[in-house]
């Protein structure tokens, strides 16, 4: 592949933060999610910045860092859906509000991904986006090359959790088979939460 991806995961919440890099050494990184800043600031090489985050979705655990590394990194954009560019802006709706920790980010650099938009990250590399609610409202699947970022609407052998603000559980299942028919048997899934694990060794059936 063209990218080397780097996880590190909230030791609390066990969210995972992938720092995606290229191949060839080019200074300028990506990241799916933001759940544990000092951790992609411990892997970040000197020379290396965060040119832009991406949100698979507004839940607290996925986005408690996003005003430190914007801070860090002010030309930093911003890439998630509708629904949770409206989930930042509101502690409750984002649930930092009931860890007594409430993030809320108002940034101006924030831009709207819908289904099957693209963003070119390095020569010959970009990112296709996915619309996959269920588990929240404004959940988004990113597929890079032959890594797929589910954030939480798929995670290995377990269900999806659909019972908190704006989940669902038809589109939850819809959502898992979206993803599975944008899979192929080459690629790797990159969960919220857990280990990566190759997408032809899927059980899909268990989720549906």
């Amino acid at each position: 592949m063209l990218i080397k991806i780097q996880a590190v995961t909230n030791e609390h919440f066990k969210a995972n933060t992938y720092i995606i890099k290229s191949s060839t050494n080019e200074t300028a990184c990506y990241l799916i999610d933001i759940g544990n800043y000092d951790g992609v600031m411990n892997i970040l090489e000197k020379n290396q910045y965060i040119k832009s985050v991406f949100l698979t979705h507004a839940h607290y655990d996925h986005i408690c860092g996003i005003n430190e590394i914007v801070n860090q990194f002010p030309e930093c954009t911003i890439f998630c859906s509708k629904y949770t560019k409206e989930a930042l802006q509101d502690s409750k709706v984002n649930l930092s509000f009931y860890h007594n920790t409430p993030v809320i980010y108002k940034g101006n650099n924030v831009r709207i991904l819908t289904e099957e938009d693209t963003c070119d990250l390095f020569v010959n590399v970009k990112l296709t986006t996915l619309e996959t609610p269920g588990h929240n409202e404004g959940s988004l699947t990113f597929k890079i090359e032959q890594a797929i970022f589910s954030g939480d609407s798929l995670i290995p052998e377990t269900a999806v959790i659909t019972k908190l603000k704006s989940g669902n559980k038809a589109d939850a299942k819809k959502s898992i088979i979206k993803i599975r028919d944008n899979a192929s048997k080459n690629d790797v899934i990159y969960p919220g939460h857990g280990n990566f694990f190759e997408a032809n060794k899927i059980n899909w059936n268990f989720y549906l």
